[in-house]
């Protein structure tokens, strides 16, 4: 009996110590990134361009209508600043909605948010034009002339 219980306490030191060990020997690394992991950090010269294409202020004129009442006219306005910020504005019959947040361009898709919680206003970039996005990523009224696409001034 004795001597299982000091096999097994010998068992159980020998494991301390070996643990103790390894903890000593952390070796501290530091990855390079490769040329390919630098060019996605790193924006490109057409990144960039792209960017400065789309700052400007952009305006047009969104058709909406609440259940039981007529149709109105909003008049929107969106405000591309360099730094990814934005300001946008509607301006209704009841007053004037103003948003300032952060913008990101995923391709052909801008995306303006107030906030990390809030959902983001989404539109196709195109030739100067945005066009609003539902939120299922399609062109709203796509056919339509003029509605629901902010035009660059």
């Amino acid at each position: 009996m004795k001597r299982s219980v000091v096999v097994i306490l010998l068992s159980l030191l020998g494991v301390f110590f070996s643990q103790c060990k390894d903890s000593k020997e952390v070796e501290q690394t530091t990855e390079v990134p490769t040329p390919s992991e630098q060019s996605s950090i790193t924006p490109t010269e057409e990144e960039v361009e792209e960017k400065e294409v789309i700052y400007g202020t952009y305006e047009g004129k969104f058709p909406w209508t609440e259940e039981g009442e007529d149709m109105e006219i909003l008049q929107v306005s969106a405000q591309i600043k360099e730094g990814n910020k934005y300001v946008y504005r509607v301006i209704s019959s009841t007053g004037t909605h103003h948003e300032e947040g952060e913008w990101e361009l995923e391709q052909d898709r801008l995306y303006l948010r107030e906030d990390e919680y809030s959902a983001a206003h989404a539109f196709l970039v195109k030739e100067g034009k945005l066009y609003f996005l539902d939120s299922e990523g399609d062109v709203v009224n796509e056919h339509e002339s003029g509605d629901y696409i902010l035009v660059k001034k």
